[in-house]
């Protein structure tokens, strides 16, 4: 392998860095899908669990649980926090 290989292979097993989505704005992300999916389900706030939350450049995931649902709601929102898309993730069938 040439040396050039060699370094094209290695750049191509460096991960690419996300930028880092601020504290607050992660916050902001969590509170604000918690009371967009408790408002879509009928529910207070207090009642849904978050039980995973991401971030990536092209915004911020937050996976719920709600009592006596089949799957988890996903909501998702901008950087900083704005909530864009609220959906359940199971089979519509079981809603």
């Amino acid at each position: 392998m040439t040396a050039a290989l060699a370094l094209a292979a290695a750049a191509s097993l460096t991960p690419v860095r996300a930028e880092s989505v601020a504290a607050d704005a992660l916050i902001k992300a969590r509170s604000n899908c918690l009371a967009s999916v408790a408002k879509v389900v009928g529910l207070p706030s207090n009642r849904l669990k978050v039980i995973r939350q991401t971030s990536d450049a092209s915004g911020i995931s937050v996976d719920l649980k709600v009592p006596n649902a089949t799957a988890p709601w996903g909501c998702l929102t901008d950087r900083k926090g704005k909530v864009e898309d609220v959906q359940f993730k199971g089979s519509e069938g079981a809603l």
